[in-house]
């Protein structure tokens, strides 16, 4: 059985557009549908767009999503997928994919949270991913005993990563300290800083998060026409409340990445599809189960559907 997986933000990078185009040139109409509704100037913003241009968080939301959306559509009309998931960001796509929102609303709902995060919480915070043997235990330790309770561990993201978030300062101190202890013991560990530039999935973006919960609550959601894995919980699920409020808790409760995968797995899946920019999930999702096959569709990597 095949999955879809949608990547969120982070894996956009500047040209991504040009690749998708050249080698499917019917999802210019996504994009053509994304400029009517939004009045942004979007092939341009995906074509482009520099590096700094395209990783500012309002438009880094709406170039994945529309990467995400595009290159599913195109995908769905080969192999029809028997789960989908999304990695934050990626949740929306998602959720467009399985049929629990239409273009339009997952649309609406992908600009607000990025005007939202880009208005209320830009330069407050950062994130850093850690990469190493035994490494959320190190995490957990610091957390237990770093003095600043700023600190959460937003991505549980593969047996050797984790990705902390929280104020820059802190974080920054937090991950000094952890590569200390690593050092005293000879674990191998290093930091890696994210291109997000907020402290997603942790209390600082608490009060943003409950002001997107409104607009969530503005939008209909149908129940999904594919099982849906949550990325809150791991559970997979058809039930349109239950994924109305996993995604109301989306922005601000940790990614648990690696329970979306292992429930991915028990439900029958063998193969996926990362369906977005880049590669990735592809690689997380290798660690936490070696056994399924994984194929990132981002043409740049040579991976097309004909």
């Amino acid at each position: 059985m095949l999955a879809y997986a949608f990547p969120g933000q982070g894996s956009q990078y500047s040209g991504m557009g040009r690749f998708l185009l050249a080698a499917y040139p019917e999802v210019e109409d996504v994009f053509d549908r994304a400029e009517s509704l939004t009045g942004i100037a979007v092939k341009s913003l995906l074509t482009k767009a520099t590096e700094e241009e395209i990783s500012r968080v309002e438009n880094a939301h709406l170039a994945v999503f529309l990467y995400s959306a595009a290159l599913g559509e195109v995908a769905a009309k080969l192999s029809r997928p028997g789960v989908v998931f999304g990695h934050s960001l990626g949740e929306f796509s998602a959720l467009y994919a399985a049929g629990v929102l239409d273009f339009e609303s997952a649309l609406h709902l992908v600009v607000e949270r990025g005007r939202l995060i880009a208005s209320g919480v830009r330069r407050r915070g950062s994130m850093v991913a850690l990469i190493g043997e035994n490494v959320l235990r190190f995490a957990e330790e610091v957390l237990k005993d770093f003095r600043e309770k700023t600190l959460s561990i937003a991505n549980y993201n593969s047996p050797t990563q984790i990705v902390l978030s929280g104020r820059s300062g802190d974080v920054e101190r937090a991950v000094k300290y952890i590569e200390k202890k690593a050092r005293r013991i000879g674990a191998r560990l290093r930091a890696v800083r994210l291109k997000v530039g907020f402290a997603s999935h942790s209390p600082l973006v608490g009060e943003v998060s409950k002001v997107f919960s409104r607009v969530i609550e503005g939008v209909r959601f149908r129940r999904a026409e594919i099982p849906v894995a949550l990325g809150t919980s791991g559970e997979i699920t058809r039930d349109a409340i239950r994924i109305k409020e996993n995604l109301k808790a989306n922005l601000h409760s940790p990614v648990r990445f690696m329970s979306v995968v292992k429930s991915a797995a028990e439900f029958g899946i063998t193969r996926v599809w990362e369906v977005g920019p880049g590669k990735v999930l592809s690689g997380l999702i290798r660690r936490i189960h070696p056994s399924l096959q994984t194929t990132p569709l981002d043409p740049q990597f040579g991976n097309t559907l004909r």
